[in-house]
């Protein structure tokens, strides 16, 4: 609908020639709706589920270490990890938040000033959410992060907070978005560098010596013995000279060696079922965590791409950033199915 300014401005058809036209159609276009956000925070909440499924694979392999006896119940990886999440939880809510308060303000229309102080707003608010400090469990390299990034949006707020339209405050407002987006990537990150761990954790764990690491290190030696045995008796059997006994001793050895590692082969068996079921879910939980982190990335883009999207006019494209969730849930339903 158009505003009464615009009516009054094209109700007046007193100019004649080009001119006439090419400032009918300015302020024509001056009046066209601000399009749809609605699909940007629809998209933005199956992110925040889709971004969960993350510290449930986290979790998971924390709980897996800790049956396997690779951790203790009481580990402090177990309550930083809960606490990490907990804050990357928060930052997800918030960008859910934020979403709705963008689509609530364009859908009030552009009020000039009024409009640019409720984006400047809402981009504080987003930023005050996501900060994190040391006890949230993070690592000190995000911690820093947060640190700099609430400093840095701080300051934007205090140089764009007077800023007199919706599309100004959109766009001077991009660079502290990127910056929020950035941080809380970053803490999901975080979360893959505490996946990585747990997953090395029980590695490690299943190669002591109170597990397996007796019987990898007595197939090894096996190993080797038999390797050794065997350049031997191909050197006597394609040499000119026969050594009958020699190769009869080195025979029999090779046969001993086969018997013993036959006798350790169930242990191995073991062991290297457990190792590559291991190294499965590894391969399945990075790729759900690397997956989220190319989708905040995706909505970081999309929300730049909002902004300019309401300047111009132009319907919101949320294409990448709904087939970055869908990945993730896929990639989580093969993980489930391990």
């Amino acid at each position: 609908m158009m505003t009464q300014e615009c009516q009054v401005r094209v109700a007046y058809p007193r100019w004649r020639g080009l001119w006439a036209l090419v400032l009918a159609g300015s302020l024509l276009g001056g009046c066209t709706a601000l399009p749809d956000t609605r699909g940007f925070t629809a998209a933005t909440i199956q992110l925040k589920d889709a971004v969960g499924t993350t510290g449930e694979a986290v979790r998971t392999e924390v709980a897996s270490a800790s049956s396997a006896g690779a951790i203790a119940l009481d580990d402090a990886s177990i309550k930083k990890l809960d606490a990490a999440w907990l804050a990357t939880m928060n930052s997800l809510e918030a960008m859910v938040a934020y979403a709705q308060s963008i689509e609530q303000i364009v859908d009030s229309g552009n009020r000039g000033a009024e409009s640019a102080r409720q984006v400047a707003d809402s981009v504080k608010r987003l930023v005050d959410t996501v900060k994190i400090d040391a006890t949230t469990g993070a690592s000190a390299e995000v911690v820093g992060l947060a640190a700099d990034t609430v400093a840095f949006v701080y300051g934007e707020y205090a140089k764009h907070v007077a800023a007199q339209s919706l599309e100004e405050a959109l766009i001077k407002f991009g660079p502290s978005m990127v910056k929020i987006t950035a941080l809380v990537k970053a803490q999901v990150a975080d979360a893959r560098r505490l996946f990585v761990l747990q997953i090395e954790t029980q590695v490690q764990h299943l190669k002591s010596g109170n597990v397996y690491g007796d019987w990898i290190k007595r197939n090894d030696e096996l190993g080797m013995q038999q390797k050794s045995a065997t350049l031997q008796l191909l050197a006597l059997t394609s040499g000119p000279a026969r050594q009958p006994a020699k190769t009869n001793e080195l025979k029999a050895k090779l046969a001993q060696l086969d018997i013993v590692r036959q006798q350790i082969a169930p242990h191995m068996d073991e062991y290297n079922d457990k190792l590559k079921a291991i190294r499965q879910r590894e391969k399945a939980g990075l790729s759900i965590i690397l997956a989220a982190e190319n989708a905040l990335a995706t909505w970081g883009a999309t929300q730049s791409q909002l902004a300019l999207a309401v300047k111009e006019r132009k319907p919101v494209n949320v294409d990448s950033l709904i087939a970055a969730v869908a990945e993730i849930k896929t990639l989580t339903q093969r993980w489930r199915e391990l």
